[in-house]
C-alpha cells in the first residue's frame, strides 16, 4: 500500500476519484470556477474605480479648484477665468496651474466633412506639464508656441484623418483653420480627460467678445487645476484663493481645493463635466465580490462533506489494505488541490472570454 502514495500516485489516485465521481466534481469545478470568476470581475471594476487619475506623476499635489456659495448651498466645479493668474501670482504654494474648457460643439471640417466633436476640450500652456501624456509624434512645446495649434489622440486621429498621417495637416475648425502640432497615446480607462482632441485656450480668447464677459468676476466658465509644491496645505491655499474673489472678505464664496485622487467620487457637483463613480457603490460590490467568493467556498466544502459519507467504504478497504490516516489525508487534499486546480484553469478561461463583454457593460 506504502508504493501507492508517492506524490505522483497519489495525484493519480485523485484523478481517479475525480473521474469516478463525475457529477460531484462537475458541480464543485463549476461552482468555483464561477464564483471566483464573478469575484474577480468585480474586482477588476473595484480598482479601476480606485486608481482614477492616480497615474499622473506627483498626483498628490494636483488639486481641482471648487466653488461653492453659502447663502444657497450652491457647489460647482467651475471658477472665473482670471483667478487662475491672480492665485499663481499671489501664492508661494502653486507651483503650475491650468484651466480646462470642455466644449463639445465645435464644428471640425476636413475637406468638406463638418462634424460636431464631443470629446473637445480648450486647455491652457501647462495643462500636458501638470498631467501625463504620452507623446506619440510631436511635443507640448510646439502646441504652446502656436494659438492655432491641436494636439490629438491616436483614435481621434485615425477618426478624421484614417491611416494618413496627421502630423502637420490642416483642419478647419469653426471659422479658423488649426495645424495639427502633435499625436498622445489615448487616454487610459480610468482617466476622468476623455479628450480626443486639445485646442489652446488663448485660441478661444482671441474672441474680444467673449474675452471681456469672461473677465468678468461673476462668470465662472472654466475648470481650474492646481498643482502646489510638495509640503503645501491645501486647505491654507484654499484659504488664500477664496479671498482672492474681489468683494469676497465675508466669504460668501469659498474656493475648495480637491484632491485628484477625490474627483472621481465628488458628487456634490450641480453638473460636471466628467463621469463621476459612487463610492458607495464600490464599498458595496467590494463586500459582494468576497461574498460570492465564501459562497462558492462553503458550497464546495458542503458538497464535500456531504459525499464523504458516502466514500465509507472506499476509506475502509484503503485502512484494511495498510492504508493509514496520514495517507488518506494527502489523498482527499490532492483531490481538493486538482478540483481548485482545475477551477482555477477554468476561471482564467472564463475572464479571457468575458472581460471584453464585462469593459463594454462597464
Amino acid at each position: 500500500m506504502i508504493k501507492n502514495y508517492p506524490i505522483a500516485i497519489g495525484f493519480k489516485t485523485a484523478f481517479r476519484s475525480i473521474f469516478k465521481n463525475k457529477g460531484t466534481a462537475i458541480i464543485n469545478i463549476t461552482g468555483l470556477s464561477v464564483g471566483i470568476t464573478a469575484a474577480v470581475l468585480i474586482m477588476l471594476w473595484v480598482q479601476n474605480e480606485m486608481s482614477f487619475d492616480n497615474y499622473h506623476p506627483g498626483s498628490e499635489n494636483i488639486y481641482q479648484f471648487n466653488t461653492s456659495i453659502k447663502e444657497n448651498n450652491w457647489a460647482w466645479e467651475t471658477t472665473p477665468l482670471l483667478l487662475a493668474d491672480a492665485a499663481k501670482k499671489d501664492l508661494p504654494e502653486i507651483e503650475k496651474i491650468a484651466r480646462l474648457y470642455p466644449d463639445n460643439t465645435p464644428v471640425f471640417n476636413i475637406e468638406g466633412n463638418l462634424t460636431y466633436e464631443k470629446k473637445c476640450a480648450y486647455v491652457d500652456d501647462d495643462w500636458f506639464s501638470i498631467f501625463k501624456y504620452d507623446f506619440v509624434e510631436g511635443n507640448p512645446a510646439d502646441f504652446r508656441q502656436d494659438p492655432y495649434s491641436i494636439i490629438f489622440t491616436v483614435f481621434g486621429a485615425k477618426k478624421y484623418f484614417g491611416s494618413r498621417n496627421a502630423m502637420g495637416a490642416s483642419i478647419h475648425i469653426d471659422s479658423m483653420n488649426y495645424t495639427v502640432k502633435a499625436i498622445v497615446k489615448d487616454a487610459p480607462a480610468n482617466s476622468s480627460f476623455q479628450y480626443q482632441a486639445f485646442l489652446p485656450l488663448a485660441s478661444l480668447l482671441k474672441d474680444q467678445q467673449r474675452r471681456e464677459n469672461d473677465e468678468n468676476w461673476d462668470n465662472f466658465n472654466y475648470i481650474t487645476f492646481v498643482k502646489l509644491r510638495p509640503g503645501s496645505n491645501p486647505l491654507l491655499a484654499s484659504k488664500k484663493i477664496t479671498h482672492i474673489l474681489p468683494g469676497n472678505d465675508k466669504e460668501a464664496t469659498v474656493v475648495s481645493l480637491v484632491s485628484l485622487k477625490d474627483i472621481h467620487f465628488e458628487n456634490g457637483m450641480q453638473s460636471s463635466a466628467f463621469v463621476h463613480g459612487n463610492i458607495n457603490a464600490v464599498y458595496i460590490f467590494s463586500i459582494l465580490a468576497f461574498l460570492l467568493l465564501l459562497v462558492a467556498c462553503i458550497n464546495y466544502v458542503n458538497l464535500t462533506t456531504a459525499k464523504a459519507s458516502l466514500r465509507a467504504k472506499e476509506v475502509s478497504v484503503r485502512k484494511m489494505v495498510g492504508a493509514n490516516r496520514i495517507q488518506l489525508f494527502y489523498q482527499f487534499i490532492a483531490e481538493a488541490f486538482l478540483v481548485s486546480f482545475i477551477s482555477l484553469i477554468a476561471t482564467l478561461i472564463l475572464i479571457q472570454i468575458c472581460l471584453p463583454a464585462f469593459n463594454t457593460v462597464s
